[in-house]
This record gives structure tokens, sequence and C-alpha cells, in this order.
């Protein structure tokens, strides 16, 4: 059969967070697959469209976020198949209330939901900080009422209390005049109460990002003695955070690849079922880099060294700003961490010269500049030596290799 006109498709989504950047790609790959479809993004930050004129706007498919009440009733209203990415209670909660606010409605299909697993995220935080041998665990809420941060809490509180392991928990409200100004404040008094080392699950990278916040505020050391996990692995939030925030990669590519096939599917009149996209892994970053150090002067030299990046700070800049004496401090840094303060500013200096060289374009020259080489030549002669690469070669190698 011949298509006379390809379909006019709506995308409802926030194009600022890389969630639903993932999920448009996934989707479009599923376009691409099949017959094109004439696409129009309806988006709070990047459209063609305005959000309110979704009123006005007809056609043959809608992909959205759960969004808020009014607009989903007005989503409902279109006579076209309709494909909602939610969590198992949102479809519930949805579809009750709107019962209750629009019961003579009829709908020429019903909505098929595209469900993260968040039973999964909650096991694989909980797996992954039992294996760091933990003993206190945290979890922080997303203020506003959805479902995935409660499926998330609910998984993670679960599978710890098998082990008989409480889990700490944070809410902040979402009312009027609890703006994060105001709740940073509070946070922060609940971080200082909790027993240390604890490990902290965020219901996702903003929630984890804010947790990293409070405690540089408050002056907690992380991850020495708070550890925090997010989930969505969005990478300008997570790389961006200090220290870099480690999180929960979603496949987000399934989730918008599945909301597409069960679009296509409906609107071709074919059998749609519920899909569910998965968790891939934690992503590993400084925010949960642990270290069981109990000595509170060691610690305090860590946190320094990483907060300078190992850049231009001399041993005796950081034994100046401790209570005890040089000498003792470098005695006691080497007996626990097993080298000494120079060399562990070696090291963090050279772990960011690599991961600048491994994640940016950056210039040689540049790299070399902002940690306080003279020139490209002088940082390239130590990092040949260090390892036996030079710094051409270690960017090309880790670009094949990724």
């Amino acid at each position: 059969m011949v298509n006379l006109k390809c379909p006019e498709i709506a995308i409802f989504f926030d194009l600022s967070v890389e969630s639903a950047r993932g999920i448009l790609h996934g989707f479009m790959h599923y376009v691409r697959l099949n017959q094109p479809w004439n696409v129009n993004f309806i988006s709070k930050t990047v459209s063609d469209v305005a959000p309110s004129s979704l009123k006005n706007w007809s056609g043959d498919g809608i992909m959205a976020h759960i969004p808020d009440q009014e607009t989903y009733q007005e989503i409902l209203t279109k006579q076209c198949s309709i494909v909602l990415l939610a969590g198992e209670n949102d479809e519930q909660i949805l579809f009750n209330r709107n019962e209750n606010l629009m019961p003579n409605l009829q709908y020429p299909y019903s909505p098929v939901f595209i469900r993260c697993n968040n039973k999964a995220i909650g096991q694989m935080a909980s797996d992954f900080f039992l294996q760091k041998s933990y003993r206190n665990f945290a979890y922080v809420s997303y203020p506003k009422r959805v479902c995935w941060c409660f499926e998330r809490r609910q998984a993670f509180t679960e599978i710890l209390s098998k082990h008989k392991i409480p889990v700490h928990c944070f809410s902040m409200p979402d009312e009027a005049g609890n703006d994060w100004f105001t709740q940073r404040n509070r946070m922060s008094d609940w971080l200082l109460t909790l027993p240390k080392p604890i490990a902290v699950f965020a219901a996702n990278d903003f929630i984890g990002r804010q947790v990293l916040e409070v405690c540089q505020r408050a002056e907690i050391p992380v991850p020495y003695e708070v550890s925090v996990l997010g989930v969505d692995n969005d990478l300008p939030v997570c790389e961006m955070s200090y220290p870099s925030l480690s999180s929960i990669a979603i496949d987000w590519n399934q989730a918008g690849f599945l909301a597409a096939e069960s679009l296509h599917r409906q609107m071709t009149g074919k059998e749609v079922s519920r899909k569910t996209y998965e968790p891939i892994r934690v992503i590993s970053r400084g925010s949960t880099e642990f270290f069981n150090i109990s000595d509170n002067v060691v610690v305090r030299i860590l946190e320094l060294i990483r907060i300078n990046r190992g850049e231009n700070i001399r041993v005796t800049d950081i034994v100046r700003s401790l209570p005890i004496s040089a000498r003792r401090a470098q005695e006691r840094f080497k007996k626990t961490i097993g080298h000494s303060i120079m060399e562990e500013i070696k090291q963090v200096r050279m772990k960011n010269i690599c991961e600048l060289i491994q994640n940016t374009n950056l210039s040689f020259n540049e790299i070399a500049l902002s940690f306080g080489f003279e020139n490209a030549n002088h940082l390239g002669q130590i990092f040949k030596k260090e390892f036996n690469l030079t710094m051409g070669e270690y960017r090309k190698n880790f670009k094949n290799s990724s």
C-alpha cells in the first residue's frame, strides 16, 4: 500500500534535559528504519510550536513525558494515537483523576505507557553501595510527587531492609516558599546529623548535585564521609558537579525506540503492549570513590588536594592549615595512604590532566597552562615519562577504544 502523506507526530518533552535528548535519539532511530514522519517538537525550551498551541494541533500521534494534569487532559482529547513515558503509579493516578474530572469523554485510543524499571534502579544502587561495604544509607527524594521517585525509594529501602539496614530519608516539600535556597539549610542540618560514613542515593542527578552543593557548604568531605549516587547520567550535571557525580545510566535510546515502535503499531491498528526500558550500569565518578579513612587529618589533606586538582599547590600550603606539625602530618598521611603528600598531589594532577585529554577537545597547550605548566612541551615530557605515551597517542587510543 502506498502512503499518500507522512504521518504528523507531536513530541511533548523538555528537551533541555539529557534524558529527553536520549529518548529523542532512540525515537528518530526507529523512524529512520521505517517510514518518515513529520515531527513537531512541543517543548518548554526548544520548540517550533509553543506548548499552549497543543490545543490547536491535530495530527496522527503524540509521544510525551507525563506532563501536568491540564496538559494530560488536553492530550487525551486528541483524536490520535498516544504514547506516554511514565511509571506504574502514574498510569493509575492519571486515569483515576481523568475519570473524576472528565467522565463523559470518549477516547479512540487508550494511551500506551512506556515505563522505566525503577525497581532495577533501586537494586543497582543498593548493590553498588553494599559492594563498597557501607553500613549507613540515605535516600533524598525529588520535591514533586512523581512515581519514579517513590518507586526508586521503595526498591532501595526494601532491598536494604532484607539486610536489616535502615535508610535515612529526606524530602523537600513541593510547596510555595519551599524553594531550594530555603531547603538547603534543612538538608545541611539533616546531613550533619547522619552517621558517617554514609551512602546517599539521590532520586536523580539534579538532586545528587544539590546534595554535593550542601556538603561543600557544610564542609562535609565527599566521598570520605558522604558518598553520593544519582540517576540519569546527565553529563553536564554530573561533570559540572563538585566532585563529579556518580550516576546510574539509563537506556534512554531503548525508551525512545520502544515509544516510536509502540506509536507506529498503534497508528497502524496493531496490538500494543506496555513496554519497559532498563538501567544500564553505574558510572562511577568522584562522588563515590570510596576511601575507608578514619584519620581526620588525612581526610582534610586529601580534600584540599582534590579541591585544588593538584595544580599550583605545595605541601607547605597544605600542612600550614593543619592543627599538627608538618612532620607529623607527613607521617600520618604516608602511614594511611602508603605514599607521600607530594606523590598524592602529582597523582591527582595527572588524573585530572588525563580526564581533560580524554573528554575534551582542549589543545595540549591549554591543558598545560591550566595546570601551571610553562607550555605543552614541559607537560609532554612529564606525561611521556609517566605513561610511555605522548598526549596525542593517549587521546587517540582513548577515542579508538570508546
